[in-house]
């Protein structure tokens, strides 16, 4: 009985076909290249192409693997090299509340303060017969000078008013009281001359004001010394 056999496809035959013994002092360029039928198949392309898209994947990844090394060693020397890449800090507020320094309870020492001297009072100046006369003649040339005078009240009444009164004036007190000559007005404070009267004779502590015009009672004008009363006493 006869078996049935499979033939074996060429390419099979060829596959499995030992291969022949070479000697063993044979060196690989002398070692027959054995032959083989070549097997068309659509799996080479594939193997092809998964073997080109390995090799892409590992220099991707090989790509990747530097990029993704030295850039970022980079990158950070960069970062601390460049200050206008650093991103500003910002201080975190604090929430503790602001030192107020606490009230001292000593009672600060009052200052001493120096009261301003008081005005040196003025010198009243007695006077000659010739420096009254020539006071007498031009007042406004003595203005503000102090001088002592004495003189008799003429005219003290609602006419002058209760602050000014006319009286004739000398340089001294007079044995008579019709040696008082030069006419003139004397003006100070009415609690001053509350007491004086017409035809009294008083000394007084003078300021000269200068020279005042004022209408006579037979209607003419006539110009006098005007005197500031600074004190008065009636003799």
């Amino acid at each position: 009985m006869t078996e049935s056999t499979n033939p074996t496809p060429p390419d099979q035959a060829a596959a499995v076909r030992p291969p022949a013994a070479q000697p063993e002092d044979a060196t690989p360029a002398e070692m027959p290249i054995p032959t083989a039928p070549v097997r068309r198949s659509s799996a080479r392309p594939l193997a092809v192409g998964g073997i080109a898209l390995v090799i892409a994947f590992g220099i991707g990844g090989a790509v990747i693997a530097a990029t993704s090394d030295e850039p970022m060693t980079a990158t950070a020397t960069m970062t601390s090299a460049n200050p206008s890449t650093v991103a500003p800090t910002t201080a975190a507020p604090t929430s503790a509340a602001p030192t107020t320094a606490a009230p001292t309870s000593a009672v600060p020492s009052p200052t001493k303060t120096t009261p301003p001297p008081r005005p040196k009072p003025p010198s009243y100046k007695t006077l000659s017969a010739r420096q009254w006369k020539l006071i007498a003649k031009n007042p406004d040339a003595y203005l503000g000078k102090h001088y002592v005078v004495y003189g008799r009240v003429t005219q003290f009444d609602a006419a002058t008013g209760t602050d000014t009164f006319r009286a004739d004036v000398a340089h001294r007190r007079m044995p008579d009281e019709y040696d008082y000559e030069t006419n003139t007005m004397l003006s100070g404070s009415e609690s001053d001359l509350a007491d004086l009267v017409e035809d009294d004779i008083f000394r007084a502590n003078v300021s000269v004001l200068g020279s005042f015009s004022y209408d006579t009672q037979i209607g003419g004008e006539t110009t006098v010394p005007l005197l500031l009363v600074d004190s008065i006493k009636v003799l």
